[in-house]
């Protein structure tokens, strides 16, 4: 046994299960609440590597980095931090989001490795891993936050010295990389859409709601009755209704509807009801009238305003069926339900609505979130601007054509 001085780390060799010699450094890390001393220790196979590595444990202490040895995998941890820490604090459906990209993306290829000997080296080779096999750079990008969010908790509870995360590199987007966002809907096709879908009881209040009003998928299912005040014609965004995959204990999934709170402060907010949006909105109430007296003990009063033939609120997966097939007998591009909310976002902005107002109705927090989003659509703010300040400057015209001898002179010169 090789002792150095106090607090600088001991060196003895030991014998492992299968009879093998090795060679244990161990660190104290101070005392326990009982007065015991807490140690780390990290087992190598030669003496030179093993006052190599107290070396790194000492100066690891000294910064502050140094953690006990535990065995927690990146899946054991991951768990136990998606099922009982998160969901304190994020909304049910986000959390049941973390799990699925770490079951789905991060268990398959680091799962077994332990909490403390994950490495960037680790990270970089799993991301490209999942270039290789395909993976979008926004799927990589967003496992890699929630790896992030794991590793960040792992470094605040003393379970790894340092997050390894932030020393790798989101995936860049490359220019020919295909995408989900689809080209938005032109105003004359957006009008096609709204003149069709009368004749469609299952589409036309919901089409409606997202033509008019800008709402988020998933706000417009969860929109309740009580949401809507006739009198005032408003909505109130209350909340959101969003299928999300849940873990049963014997670790299959399910996926169910749940409602949340809205996405942030400013996406609870109240919208103007439209003449041509109310009257979809009576006729949704006659549609769910005659359904009720269809389906007679089937019927469930949920109070959701878009609903199934027995009243129960519906998963959109069951609803896009129906909505592709309406787009392709009207002869309108597909576009996820999502990119309605783009499409109604750039109407109005190339219509001339100001981007403040454009910001508020969407919900979005940060007037810097719509300008990020929809500045590269919008095709005629720069004209209008243009436009705008020429009706108030002087225009330099004699007998109605442009003077050029009203430039400086040195701007004419070669």
């Amino acid at each position: 046994m090789t002792k150095a001085r106090n607090n600088d780390g001991s060196i003895f060799q030991v014998t492992r299960k299968s009879g093998t010699k090795a060679w244990c450094v161990e660190v104290s890390m101070g005392h326990k609440a009982d007065g015991s001393r807490r140690r780390t220790r990290r087992t190598v196979n030669s003496l030179a590597e093993a006052k190599r590595v107290r070396v790194q444990l000492l100066k690891s202490q000294q910064e502050g980095r140094l953690t006990e040895v535990r065995n927690e995998t990146i899946m054991t941890f991951g768990i136990y931090w998606v099922q009982s820490v998160k969901p304190q604090h994020i909304r049910p459906t986000t959390a049941a989001d973390y799990e699925y990209r770490l079951r789905q993306y991060v268990f398959p290829y680091l799962g077994s490795v332990r909490m403390v000997d994950l490495t960037t080296q680790h990270i970089v080779k799993w991301m490209n891993d999942l270039r290789r096999e395909g993976c979008s750079s926004n799927t990589i990008n967003g496992a890699r936050r929630v790896l992030a969010g794991l590793c960040k908790y792992a470094t605040r509870t003393g379970t790894i010295p340092f997050n390894p995360v932030t020393a790798t590199d989101p995936i860049r987007r490359s220019i020919n990389e295909p995408t989900q966002v689809g080209k938005p809907w032109t105003l004359e096709q957006i009008t096609k859409v709204l003149e069709e879908v009368q004749s469609y009881p299952d589409l036309d209040c919901f089409l409606h709601l997202m033509l008019h009003t800008g709402m988020r998928p998933g706000e417009v299912f969860g929109l309740r009755w009580e949401d809507y005040d006739r009198e005032k014609k408003t909505l109130k965004v209350t909340g959101t209704l969003k299928q999300a995959r849940l873990t049963t204990p014997d670790g299959s999934g399910v996926v169910r509807l749940l409602r949340n709170e809205p996405k942030t402060a400013s996406s609870r907010r109240s919208i103007s009801v439209t003449d041509a949006l109310g009257a979809a909105l009576e006729r949704q109430e006659m549609y769910q009238s005659v359904s009720r007296m269809s389906a007679e003990n089937r019927w469930s009063e949920s109070g959701y305003v878009i609903t199934t033939s027995v009243g129960s609120p519906i998963a959109s997966t069951n609803l896009r069926r129906k909505y592709v097939k309406y787009l392709e007998k009207i002869e309108v591009p597909y576009i996820r339900f999502h990119d309605i909310r783009h499409s109604v976002a750039t109407m109005a902005l190339n219509e001339g609505v100001p981007m403040e107002q454009v910001s508020e109705v969407l919900g979005h927090s940060r007037i810097e979130t719509t300008k990020a989003i929809y500045a590269p659509f919008v095709e005629r703010s720069s004209e209008n601007f243009a436009l705008l300040v020429g009706s108030v400057l002087p225009q330099n015209k004699r007998n109605g054509e442009y003077q050029l001898d009203s430039v400086p002179p040195q701007w004419l010169k070669e």
